[in-house]
């Protein structure tokens, strides 16, 4: 524990630098289990084809992983994107349709991993740990993550990602 917080039997952490002012975090909850409707909505996106993306968020009270918006089959990618919520993780189960270099059509199941900049670390801690358990349930799915609307947009497309708004690249170490 750092020397500055001193840590509250209520979960509350006491802040010596600021004059002792009170703060608890939002969304640091743990997934404890996945909850029995995210397979039953997955298998009608997967199997029936009833729905386009399915995003999933750790609820706070059950601290189990559930379905949070589910988009209807004609909906697309902007659709998708426009449901992410910027400060906060989530999984999404996106069915990408397309058509092959001879014409026929295909489509993809994407798992994709949103873990936004600006999300808090308690946020990014509890769907990276929870992760794992989640993969279990969604067979059959191509794992991608982003931290931005344009990674994920180019993940699902296949494209090549334009600059970053990181400091430093991956082949700067």
């Amino acid at each position: 524990m750092s020397g500055n917080v001193a840590k509250l039997a209520d979960g509350t952490e006491d802040h010596l630098k600021t004059g002792g002012e009170q703060i608890t975090f939002a969304n640091k909850s743990m997934a404890g289990s996945v909850d029995s409707s995210c397979a039953e909505v997955f298998q009608l996106l997967k199997i029936r084809r009833k729905h386009r993306f399915i995003v999933y968020k750790i609820d706070a009270a059950t601290e189990a992983v559930v379905p949070e918006t589910i988009g209807e089959r004609k909906a697309g990618l902007p659709e998708m994107l426009a449901a992410l919520p910027d400060a906060d993780s989530r999984y999404v189960i996106f069915d990408h349709e397309y058509t092959t270099y001879d014409g026929r059509p295909s489509n993809k199941l994407f798992f994709l991993s949103w873990f936004p900049n600006n999300a808090t670390p308690y946020s990014k801690m509890a769907y990276t740990e929870a992760k794992r358990k989640v993969r279990e349930v969604f067979t059959g799915v191509n794992d991608i993550m982003a931290r931005t609307l344009d990674e994920a947009k180019c993940a699902i497309l296949g494209e090549e990602a334009e600059e970053s708004d990181q400091e430093f690249g991956d082949d700067d170490f």
